[in-house]
């Protein structure tokens, strides 16, 4: 792969960590320290990434100064200074390490015969830099090899449908990150998945396992998918909002996932994401499955766009709003199957859940939703700017068995977030003046008409002082984890993708890349 394409790969990246920051209200790196004028003395915590090992002293990281307005001034002469050592499988990433950036002139890197790196930094006293220098030290490396997923079935891979499981063999073995559930062999069954990404020339497939089993660490399950994030060049978009969602207080379920390189019938297809498909499960969403004896029982339900609704075969009632430019439609994802009756139980039960939102009053919605789990939602759908996150398609609640509650769960789908679409939610069905297309830094993404059940609940005084607090906890914290691990997978892949033959293509003309 040429150097022009990597720089592309690389700068995808860095416009994913901008559009992050920006969409978070504030730089890329946020003093958490107290600012004093008083000479305090710091020590700074250097994070290594996957397959790095950080040695130092005390002494190595302390240095001695004053905070004011987010600059550090030093109030002596300092070094800083430390040596990283790599685990077999994994080189030093300059690109995507962090060392006094905004000071480079006053590092000095060596890379010594050994592999390992010795990093360095000097301040003379007065000197004044960024205080984000001190909160952020990250030194990653790069993995020579993914695990790699080797599916082969006796038909050709041309002809598998989202219709029809197929038999095939899995093999699955390990690369230069290490897992404790081991390598993999075994059979089962594959089909195709996904809506639009079932048209891109690097498909997704729902993969169904003989019997549970661990894989890459993931609990066991038989249950899991290979999605390839076609439309999104820097690969990063799913696996970074999967993981930072297991981070949430409020959502209690994320599905878990790692990259992976995928060979189908011998040939090449790229980097995936091995996920596990979201199911009732005990280490899914562990509730009590409704069946026709006890249709109040418990339900997946995903809120779905009507152009992704196969009317003949899902499971599907009515939304009790249209607001968004496609048919507004619930699918249920689990138990399965249902039948008439429960369809109809559930269109009802969200009608309730519809009327108690939309009521004028401050507290009835208090009656039908968790407010931890929604405001979680919103979030994250607000964070990564997603235009599929205004309850349009891939959203998913959970209903407990004769509980009335209904709970947001299983972030799922994020390939046109963090600025990766270029189109809006406007339609005749809304407002079209408040819905801010995918590129946009202002305004709201899915707290406007798009959205009636998110626009009237933010409205809630109550509900609304709950996100402020919320966010503001996860801007020093989570925001953070999610900037500091685009840098850290980033590297991880950076080997991996030179190989991928579908990195850079994408069947969109417009918007990030």
């Amino acid at each position: 792969m040429n150097q022009k394409r990597i720089l592309k790969w690389s700068s995808v990246l860095v416009a994913l960590t901008l559009c992050l920051q920006l969409f978070a209200g504030f730089g890329p790196f946020s003093a958490s320290a107290a600012e004093t004028t008083a000479l305090q003395t710091y020590f700074i915590a250097p994070v290594g990434g996957d397959g790095v090992h950080l040695q130092y002293d005390a002494e190595d990281i302390r240095v001695k100064g004053t905070l004011s307005d987010g600059k550090f001034t030093f109030g002596e002469a300092a070094t800083v200074s430390m040596t990283a050592t790599f685990d077999e499988g994994w080189t030093y990433n300059r690109d995507f390490s962090y060392f006094f950036g905004t000071d480079s002139k006053s590092v000095t890197v060596t890379e010594n015969a050994d592999g390992s790196v010795r990093f360095q930094y000097r301040a003379a006293a007065a000197k004044t830099i960024d205080f984000a220098d001190l909160e952020n030290v990250w030194i990653n490396a790069t993995a020579d090899k993914l695990p790699t997923l080797k599916i082969t079935t006796d038909v050709p891979i041309w002809s598998i449908n989202k219709d029809t499981w197929v038999a095939a063999n899995f093999d699955l073995t390990l690369g230069s990150k290490k897992f404790t559930s081991g390598d993999y062999q075994g059979a089962g069954e594959i089909k195709g998945r996904g809506n639009t990404s079932w048209q891109d020339p690097k498909k997704p497939y729902s993969l169904k396992l003989g019997k549970k089993k661990s894989l890459l660490d993931i609990p066991e399950t038989k249950k899991y998918a290979i999605v390839p994030s076609y439309g999104d060049a820097s690969m990063l978009r799913n696996y970074l909002t999967y993981k930072s969602g297991l981070k949430l207080d409020g959502i209690e379920y994320t599905p878990k996932t790692e990259f992976v390189d995928v060979y189908l019938n011998g040939q090449y297809n790229g980097v995936y994401i091995l996920v596990e498909r979201i199911d009732i499960e005990k280490t899914k969403v562990n509730i009590e499955e409704a069946d026709e004896n006890n249709i109040t029982g418990g339900y997946i339900i995903e809120k779905d766009a009507g152009d992704k609704v196969n009317k003949q075969k899902d499971p599907w009632f009515n939304a009790p709003f249209q607001a968004n430019p496609n048919e507004d439609l619930f699918t249920v994802k689990a138990p399965d199957p249902v039948n008439a009756e429960m369809l109809s139980y559930l269109e009802g039960y969200m009608q309730r859940v519809h009327d108690s939102i939309m009521d004028p009053s401050e507290d009835a919605y208090k009656e039908y939703i968790d407010t931890d789990t929604w405001v979680d939602f919103l979030i994250m759908q607000e964070l990564s700017k997603n235009v599929d996150g205004n309850l349009k398609t891939s959203c998913y609640f959970y209903k407990e068995a004769d509980n009335d509650t209904l709970y947001m769960t299983a972030l799922w789908d994020f390939d046109n977030a963090y600025g990766n679409a270029n189109w809006d939610n406007k339609s005749p069905n809304n407002d079209q003046w408040d819905c801010p297309n995918g590129l946009s830094s202002s305004d709201f993404m899915v707290i406007n008409s798009s959205c009636p059940w998110f626009k009237t609940l933010y409205s809630k005084p109550e509900f609304q002082q709950k996100v402020h607090e919320t966010y503001t906890k996860y801007r020093y914290t989570l925001i953070e984890d999610m900037q500091q691990m685009i840098s850290e997978q980033g590297a991880y892949l950076a080997k991996a993708v030179k190989s991928d033959p579908y990195t850079y293509e994408s069947k969109y003309t417009n918007g990030v890349r």
